[in-house]
C-alpha cells in the first residue's frame, strides 16, 4: 500500500510538472512574443522619421519655405500661432516618445546585452538625433520622467538639459561603434537599416553630425561650442556620399511612399514654393524703400543674381515652362520660377502645375517630390555650412571660406543625386502638357553646376566680399525644403529683427502688437537679406500675427495636444516665464536663442 501511495505521489508530481510546462508554453504566443531581436525593431523605428515630414507642414511655412492656402500656412506661417485642439505640429513629439520611444530603449539595452555594439550605436544615434529635433522644436520637454513606469504625469525639463542628453547619447553611440561586436549579425540588419544598411563607419559620422548640429544650435551660450562644432564637423561626413537618407520602397501604397510624393498628395496644390525662396534662388530679392514699397532689386543678392543661373532652382522649385528637349539650350531665362505669397493660391506647384499632380500628369513625381525619393536626415553640405559658420564667428574667415565652398559643391552633388530624367506628357494635338520627372538631365546639370561654382557667388568670390550672410543663405538653400533645423537658424538670429540692448528682441523695439521691425539689408549684422516676417511693414507682408502673440513671432511649437494638454496639463502650467497653457506659449523664446548671461 505504501509503495502504491508513493508511486501515486510521483505520478502527481510528474503530471503537475508536465501540466505546468504545458501551461507556460501555450501562453507564449509566437505571433505576439514578449521579446524580439532588436534588429527586428530597427526598421519600424527608422520608418517613423516620416514624422519630420509631417511637422514640416508647420516649420516650412514658419521658415518661409512654403506658402499656399493650407491651414498650416495660415496658422503657422502667417499668424505664427497654432491650430487649437489639434495634434498639428506634434508629430515629432509622437515620433520620439511613442513610435520610437521604448523601442529605441530596447534596441540599445538588448543590443548591449547581446554584444551587438554596432546596433546599440545605431539606436543611440537615432535617439540623439530625434531628441535634438524634439528639443529644438519644443524647448522644454519631459526627459527624466519620459519612461518612468507608473507615472500619471511627467515633469518638464529645460531645453538646456535635453540638449545635454543629446550630446551624451551621441557620444555613447560613438563609443559603441568603436567596440568589436561579440556576435555576427544576420543579413536582416542590412534590410532593417533603412539608412546605411548596417554601415557602422557611416553611422559614426552621423553621430558626429548630430553633435555638430547641437553645438552650433547653442553656440550663443558659450563661444567654446564653436570649437566643438568644428571638431565634430571634421569627424562627420567626408563627402555627399555619406549623406544619411531614409529610403522608401514605394510599392504603390501610401505606407511605403515618400510623404512629399504624388501618391500621398500631402503637398498637392495647397502648399507651394514661397515668394522668398524663389527670390533667393533667382536673384530677385526686392529692394524695399523706407515706406516698404518695392524699388527695384536689392543690391544684396547673396546666392545668385539675374545674370547668373543657379541650376539648383530647376530641381528645388517647380516651373510651368515646357522641358527643353535639347538640353544644351538650357541657360539663364530658359525656365521662369514664380513664387507664391503667404495664403495665396499656388502660382506653381512643385511638379510644375497649377493643379494637384496625378499619375497621368506627374507619374510618381520628381526630385524630392517623388514617391520613392530618399528622405534626407542631414547632409555633408549642411555640416560644412555648420563648420563655415563656426569658423567665421571665431574670426577664421579664410578657413570658413573653404568650408563654405565645400558646402555649396556638396549640395550640388546632393541635388544631382535625386534627378529623375524627364518624360514629356503630350495631349492629342502633340502639345506638351506636363513632365514626368525633372526638366534637366544629370549631365546638363553638372555642366551648369560647374559654371555656377566658378561664378562670383562661390569660387569666384573674393575673400574680402565673403560674409556670414553668404554662409547662412547658402545653407538656407541647401536645407530646402527638408530640414527642420532651418527654423533653428532663423530663431538663433531672431529673424533679423532689430534687437534690444540685451541682444534679444523686446516689445517696442523689435515689434509692436501690429508691426515687426527688421534690420536694414545694408546692416552687416543682417543675415537673411530680404527676409521679412508676415507682420513687417513692407509690400506683400503687412499681416498681423495672432492677437495672443502680442506682436512676437513664434519661438517654439506647442507640445502634442492629445498627450500634454489632455492629461499632462498641470506639468505644462508650471513652465516659466510663459506657462504652457497660455495662448502665447509659442512665443516664449527657447533657451538656445538667448545669449549667455541673459
Amino acid at each position: 500500500m505504501r509503495k502504491i501511495l508513493i508511486s501515486f505521489i510521483i505520478l502527481l508530481v510528474i503530471g503537475f510538472s508536465s501540466c505546468t510546462d504545458t501551461w507556460l508554453d501555450v501562453n507564449k504566443n509566437v505571433d505576439a512574443p514578449d521579446w524580439v531581436n532588436p534588429i527586428l525593431r530597427l526598421g519600424p523605428v527608422l520608418a517613423s522619421y516620416e514624422g519630420i515630414q509631417f511637422d514640416l507642414r508647420a516649420a516650412a511655412p514658419l521658415s518661409q519655405y512654403f506658402s499656399g492656402t493650407s491651414t498650416y500656412v495660415s496658422n503657422f506661417g502667417v499668424s505664427h500661432s497654432y491650430i487649437a485642439g489639434s495634434d498639428a505640429a506634434g508629430e515629432s513629439w509622437r515620433m520620439t516618445y511613442w513610435l520610437q520611444g521604448m523601442n529605441v530603449e530596447n534596441i540599445i539595452n538588448d543590443s548591449r546585452d547581446l554584444g551587438q555594439f554596432r546596433l546599440a550605436g545605431i539606436g543611440l544615434t537615432v535617439k540623439a538625433y530625434s531628441w535634438h529635433i524634439l528639443a529644438s522644436l519644443h524647448g522644454d520637454i519631459p526627459v527624466k520622467d519620459a519612461y518612468v513606469p507608473g507615472l500619471l504625469s511627467h515633469n518638464y525639463d529645460s531645453q538646456e538639459y535635453a540638449f545635454s542628453k543629446v550630446r551624451s547619447w551621441a557620444r555613447q553611440a560613438i563609443a559603441e561603434f568603436e567596440k568589436a561586436d561579440a556576435t555576427i549579425y544576420p543579413a536582416s540588419l542590412s534590410t532593417a537599416d533603412l539608412i546605411y544598411k548596417g554601415d557602422a563607419a557611416k553611422w559614426k559620422k552621423f553621430a558626429y553630425a548630430v553633435l555638430a548640429r547641437n553645438y552650433i544650435a547653442m553656440s550663443k551660450k558659450n563661444v567654446a561650442y564653436l570649437d566643438s562644432a568644428v571638431i565634430c564637423a571634421d569627424l562627420s561626413f567626408a563627402s555627399a556620399s555619406d549623406d544619411p537618407s531614409l529610403t522608401f520602397q514605394a510599392t504603390g501604397v501610401s505606407s511605403t511612399s515618400n510623404f512629399f510624393g504624388v501618391l500621398r498628395g500631402n503637398l498637392t496644390n495647397v502648399f507651394a514654393q514661397s515668394d522668398y525662396i524663389t527670390q533667393v534662388m533667382t536673384g530677385t530679392i526686392p529692394n524695399y524703400s523706407a515706406s516698404g514699397a518695392i524699388e527695384g532689386l536689392s543690391p544684396y543678392q547673396m546666392v545668385t543674381d539675374t545674370a547668373t543661373l543657379d541650376p539648383r532652382a530647376i530641381l528645388l522649385l517647380g516651373t510651368l515652362d515646357t522641358m527643353q528637349v535639347d538640353q544644351a539650350k538650357i541657360k539663364k531665362g530658359t525656365y521662369k520660377f514664380v513664387g507664391t505669397r503667404l495664403t495665396n493660391a499656388a502660382a506653381c506647384t512643385f511638379w510644375g502645375l497649377t493643379t494637384a499632380p496625378t499619375v497621368a500628369t506627374s507619374g510618381t513625381g520628381r526630385w524630392l517630390y517623388r514617391d520613392d525619393a530618399p528622405w534626407p536626415l542631414s547632409s555633408y553640405a549642411e555640416i560644412q555650412f555648420v563648420k563655415a559658420e563656426a569658423l567665421y564667428l571665431k574670426g577664421q574667415k579664410a578657413e570658413a571660406f573653404v568650408a563654405f565652398k565645400n558646402g555649396v559643391a556638396g549640395h550640388m552633388e546632393f541635388v544631382k543625386r535625386l534627378i529623375v530624367p524627364g518624360i514629356l506628357v503630350k495631349n492629342a494635338k502633340n502639345k506638351q502638357t506636363s513632365v514626368i520627372g525633372d526638366k534637366i538631365t544629370a549631365a546638363r546639370f553638372s555642366q551648369l553646376a560647374t559654371e555656377y561654382l566658378n561664378s562670383k557667388f562661390v569660387n569666384g568670390m573674393q575673400l574680402a566680399d565673403f560674409t556670414l550672410s553668404n554662409i547662412m543663405m547658402q545653407k538656407y538653400v541647401a536645407l530646402f525644403p527638408w530640414s527642420l533645423d532651418t527654423w533653428n537658424d532663423l530663431r538663433r538670429y531672431h529673424y533679423d529683427l532689430v534687437l534690444g540692448s540685451g541682444g534679444v528682441p523686446v516689445s517696442g523695439t523689435s515689434w509692436t502688437n501690429d508691426v515687426a521691425y527688421h534690420k536694414l539689408d545694408s546692416d552687416p549684422a543682417r543675415v537673411y537679406k530680404g527676409f521679412f516676417l508676415p507682420s513687417a511693414d513692407v509690400v506683400n507682408r503687412r499681416t498681423k500675427f495672432a492677437t495672443a502673440n502680442l506682436g512676437s513671432p513664434a519661438y517654439r511649437l506647442r507640445p502634442r495636444y492629445n498627450s500634454e494638454y489632455m492629461w499632462n496639463l498641470p506639468s505644462l502650467q508650471k513652465l516659466l516665464p510663459i506657462p504652457g497653457d497660455k495662448d502665447n506659449y509659442n512665443t516664449s523664446q527657447v533657451w538656445f536663442t538667448i545669449p549667455a548671461g541673459k
